[in-house]
């Protein structure tokens, strides 16, 4: 019976090597769902803050999902029509759903509807809504039109690329504001506020519109991520 039992790979001290077997599989198990964990993690990392700027809207009007249009205007707005989709998400890739965004920004010529900007030079778009209110659904979800807005001066040699401020409140959270810019355009390699980010942290906020609906219209998917708390 012992040479039986030996052949079969147990013999004299064949239960402390299945134990020994056993706990080397489970740890082996367990490093992969640590390290599995650290990539899903990574994957939503969080969105960096961006500040406010000083056009944030005085006076809140027409705010429904489509800048490019507003009541009684006379057509659409001046500009290359996008869309911009999305979902906000948590660090564990978990939609937000219930979270109300802000976005706003300027037009094709760069101005902002805004008493503080008087870049006169840049006219104002009087079909252009230049904000609008949304909410996200059960999934995170969010969806609206808008157009590429311009650059603009913001002071001395800077110049400030192709941008749209966000503003997220999520339930039970501070709001967190960031904004979303345009891949490959030139002016973000010079741009102040995103000079400080790392390579990570503006990849998040770099968009690239290259897909395309079923109206020719360019597509760029943006998903905020929130952290608790």
């Amino acid at each position: 019976m012992a040479g039986k039992e030996e052949h079969r790979g147990i013999g004299p001290d064949g239960p402390r090597c299945l134990v020994r077997r056993r706990l080397l599989t489970g740890l082996t198990a367990g490093a992969a769902l640590i390290v599995t964990g650290r990539v899903a993690r990574a994957a939503c990392a969080l969105t960096a803050p961006q500040v406010e700027g000083p056009f944030y809207p005085v006076a809140i009007g027409e705010n429904d999902w489509d800048l490019t249009r507003v009541s009684g205007g006379t057509g659409r707005a001046e500009g290359e029509v996008i869309e911009v989709i999305g979902r906000v998400l948590d660090t564990q890739c978990k939609p937000l759903p219930g979270c109300v965004i802000e976005v706003w920004q300027a037009n094709v010529h760069g101005r902002y509807s805004h008493p503080r900007d008087r870049g006169d030079d840049r006219p104002l778009d009087p079909n252009f809504q230049g904000y609008a209110r949304l909410s996200t659904d059960q999934e995170g979800r969010y969806r609206f039109v808008t157009i590429v807005p311009g650059s603009y001066p913001a002071m001395g040699d800077w110049v400030r690329p192709p941008h749209i401020h966000y503003k997220v409140h999520a339930p039970f959270n501070p709001p967190v504001t960031t904004q979303m810019y345009f891949a490959g355009h030139p002016l973000n390699d010079k741009d102040l506020l995103l000079a400080p980010l790392t390579p990570a942290q503006r990849a998040g906020l770099e968009v690239a519109f290259d897909a395309k609906g079923a109206d020719g219209v360019r597509r760029g998917t943006f998903n905020p991520v929130l952290g608790a708390g």
